[in-house]
């Protein structure tokens, strides 16, 4: 029987690990190793040590860092203390990039390492315009740090770019009861490109994409279905089989009903620019030696249901 190779999964109980741990577990020349805080193979993204031991005699490693697991407790306390909660996003960037030099190193230090698919996003931060939305930046860091500080570890990496969640509350409608209609109220505009991929099903498959076929050196936007924002509207429709429509607001507006800079920079840098203006050389799926096979986003909607789509957020 041929020796199994291994891969490392950091971020395993998130939703693009989760999916990367579902796709190997099921490929028989695969064995899987899930790195959490707590079971399966205990590791702290703030402890090299720890990541120095998970990471032993690994052939793959997948590797996502989390934003918002310190950015939300650091925004709750500050709000506690009514102070300005754009200190949580510095809080959370200043963690991520440790968390991601970690990786990096402990991985760089892999022997049997042959491949690392790092998850990652482009900056919106170009030009010095759009500065208050740091989860892009903090992703982007640690790419940029690998390829800058870790040349043999860059030699087999690629970096994978998710679409908008397809769980994205910006992606949710609202339903008018006077009328029984959906609207759609997005800062997005209508026109603007948007790709969407269902983060928990398809991030795995494109993961083993980039580990089993492709050559190192593939940025990959990874997504479902690419639509504007309007065709979002239709598909939305014809989904739920009810008449929706497109209501445009402000990122200012957004701002005054209570969202935060920190997701609407990066919606003011969209609606200038695209999705990935800020990575050169992104390839799309089509672009992939072999077909990755996903549900369109009008498939995923038509699976869902419509009482928790429609519920205000928690």
């Amino acid at each position: 029987m041929a020796t199994k190779k291994t891969i490392v999964v950091v971020g395993a109980t998130g939703r693009q690990g989760g999916s990367v741990v579902d796709t190997f577990l099921d490929l028989s020349n695969w064995h899987v190793r899930a790195i959490t805080r707590a079971e399966v193979v205990s590791a702290d993204l703030g402890d090299p040590v720890s990541l120095t031991a998970a990471f032993a005699n690994a052939n793959a490693i997948f590797l996502n860092t989390d934003f918002w697991t310190v950015f939300y407790p650091a925004k709750a306390s500050l709000e506690a203390e009514n102070k300005d909660v754009a200190a949580a996003s510095h809080t959370a960037f200043e963690a991520e990039t440790r968390y991601g030099k970690n990786a990096a190193v402990a991985a760089a230090a892999v022997p049997t390492l042959e491949r690392i698919v790092v998850s990652s996003l482009g900056s919106v931060s170009v030009g010095g315009k759009y500065t208050r939305s740091l989860h892009p930046e903090a992703k982007n860091w640690t790419k940029e740090y690998i390829e800058r500080e870790q040349p043999a570890l860059a030699a087999k990496m690629s970096v994978i770019y998710l679409g908008a969640y397809s769980t994205n509350r910006l992606l949710a409608p609202t339903l008018d009861k006077s009328t029984g209609k959906f609207k759609f109220v997005s800062p997005i505009h209508d026109h603007i490109r948007l790709p969407v991929i269902d983060p928990q099903k398809s991030t795995g498959l494109f993961v083993r994409e980039l580990i089993e076929d492709e050559a190192p050196g593939i940025k990959l936007l990874a997504y479902d279905s690419d639509l504007t924002i309007g065709q979002i509207v239709e598909v939305l429709s014809k989904a739920s089989g009810k008449e929706a429509m497109y209501v445009p607001v402000t990122t200012q507006d957004m701002h005054k009903m209570g969202a935060l800079w920190e997701h609407l920079d990066a919606i003011d840098f969209l609606n200038e620019h695209d999705y990935e203006a800020s990575v050169p050389g992104v390839i799309r799926p089509s672009q992939l030696k072999t077909k990755v096979e996903t549900k369109p986003f009008e498939e995923w909607l038509k699976e869902q249901d419509w009482d928790a789509v429609l519920a205000p957020p928690a």
